[in-house]
């Protein structure tokens, strides 16, 4: 019943017939799941994905991502440890570019198969997403609705929860980085905590 409904609205928002409740949920939204405990084993991985693998095995929580409205589920066990590289890539481009810039970034994961390109200039960034798998099989209800537009620093708000968690389960699980490239993300990790200023629009409190 998902599919048919979805794509009837999205076809009615193309034809300027729809608009999203209010407008309030046009843009990008994240909501970080409840990161379980995390055994502190102390172990060595030689990438962040390969450490996240091992330290949300056991977690069957899930980030839900609204794109322009539409929910898009985000495993923690499947999806998120495939993910962290080309999300902190991404937050770091949207952060650090001074000049007007475009860039493409890929998510495949076993439920997710995305391509996003930015645009960033100084007060905004906009994302054309193409969706080819997603859970649900609703990839054409969200290439309908494809194209995020919101205020820079809002779209990096609402990952810094996301961030935070991905920080502290390395330090609960006192995992060590063996190398370079994993230690150089972890740092930029630090580095995109500290610089956002707040959580997303669901954490405003």
């Amino acid at each position: 019943m998902l599919r048919p409904t979805l794509q009837a609205i999205c076809m009615n928002h193309r034809q300027g017939d729809y608009t999203l409740i209010g407008a309030d949920l046009d843009g990008l939204w994240l909501q970080p799941g409840f990161v379980e405990g995390i055994v502190a084993d102390g172990k060595r991985f030689a990438s962040l994905e390969a450490a996240y693998r091992h330290l949300f095995r056991h977690n069957r929580e899930y980030a839900i991502l609204l794109w322009n409205g539409l929910p898009l589920r985000l495993s923690y066990q499947e999806d998120l440890p495939g993910m962290v590289n080309h999300i902190i890539a991404l937050l770091y481009f949207v952060q650090d570019c001074s000049t007007p810039a475009r860039r493409s970034f890929r998510f495949q994961t076993v439920n997710i198969k995305s391509l996003w390109q930015l645009e960033v200039d100084s007060t905004t960034v906009s994302i054309e997403g193409f969706w080819k798998q997603v859970p649900g099989r609703y990839e054409t209800a969200l290439n309908q609705l494809g194209t995020i537009r919101m205020a820079r620093l809002a779209f990096l708000c609402e990952w810094k929860l996301l961030v935070e968690q991905l920080i502290q389960a390395l330090v609960h699980g006192e995992v060590i980085l063996t190398r370079p490239e994993a230690q150089k993300r972890l740092q930029i990790l630090h580095a995109l905590k500290e610089k956002i200023p707040s959580r997303g629009r669901f954490y405003h409190y």
